[in-house]
């Protein structure tokens, strides 16, 4: 259960960096469209976002066999959720262009996914994979 309160961890500290005001951030370093772009602050979260993303994805891992019995005891909710996941990585990847509300909609479905995920294994009682 400690990987998750970790991930957890993580992912509220890079939430506050990238909520910092935009006068706060500093000089834009990479430019991704008109209106988006990457800023020292924003450079600064990626790495407890990533670390954060590294650790549930190796928590997940780890529990893949107790996931998989899970998601072979009930698949229309685990399908439900794969297309979820997958609507909401599209709709982040889509914010890019004009429409600026769409990515908390992505982000949303995309968390709700991950985080349900990261549920199911933490209540797996740590059993892990030894392959």
């Amino acid at each position: 259960m400690r990987w998750l309160l970790g991930c957890g961890l993580l992912f509220a500290l890079a939430l506050v960096l990238f909520v910092v005001p935009a006068s706060a951030e500093g000089p834009v370093l990479v430019t991704v469209s008109e209106g988006h772009g990457l800023s020292l602050v924003d450079v600064a979260a990626l790495v407890p976002l990533l670390t954060g993303t590294g650790l549930l994805a190796a928590g997940l891992w780890n529990r893949r066999q107790g996931l998989d019995a899970a998601l072979s005891a009930r698949p229309w909710p685990a399908r439900a959720g794969a297309v979820l996941a997958g609507l909401g990585l599209g709709l982040l990847l889509a914010s890019v262009f004009p429409f600026f509300w769409w990515w908390a909609v992505g982000a949303a479905f995309l968390t709700a996914v991950l985080l349900a995920a990261a549920v199911v294994a933490a209540r797996g009682g740590g059993t892990r994979s030894r392959s």
